[in-house]
């Protein structure tokens, strides 16, 4: 199993957190090089909080990809849609960033699980849901 997994669900606050860090505390047991990224992350600042709750999950420390930022490209301040807390935050979702980083993990991981933000069209950008 290599690749990258995108975990999503039909809303905010339905367990996409506790369900990408099952995963990849699981993966982890079975000896696979897995990491988690959440690319967009609203209501937060510098530190994404679901990463820190992988990191919980899975029994590990935060790890050097976290420190670098590469498990989370976009964090912003006010807790509402990427498109939103971006317009509010004053400044726009770098896609480029995030596919980005997330190639870089692809490179140092065998797995990458990719927890979205809110639910399957919840709108990133003006014209781009997820």
């Amino acid at each position: 199993m290599k690749g990258v997994y995108f975990v999503s669900g039909v809303d905010t606050d339905i367990g996409k957190t506790v369900v990408t860090g099952v995963l990849a505390k699981q993966l982890l047991q079975q000896g696979k090089s897995v990491i988690t990224q959440k690319p967009v992350q609203t209501g937060c600042q510098d530190i994404a909080e679901d990463i820190v709750v992988h990191r919980k999950i899975m029994g590990i420390p935060m790890q050097e990809a976290d420190k670098q930022g590469l498990t989370m490209p976009e964090i912003f301040s006010y807790p509402a849609s990427p498109h939103l807390a971006a317009r509010l935050d004053g400044r726009a979702l770098d896609l480029d960033k995030i596919r980005t980083n997330t190639q870089e993990l692809a490179t140092q991981y065998e797995i990458v699980l990719i927890e979205g933000a809110g639910g399957l069209m919840v709108p990133l950008t003006e014209d781009l849901l997820t």
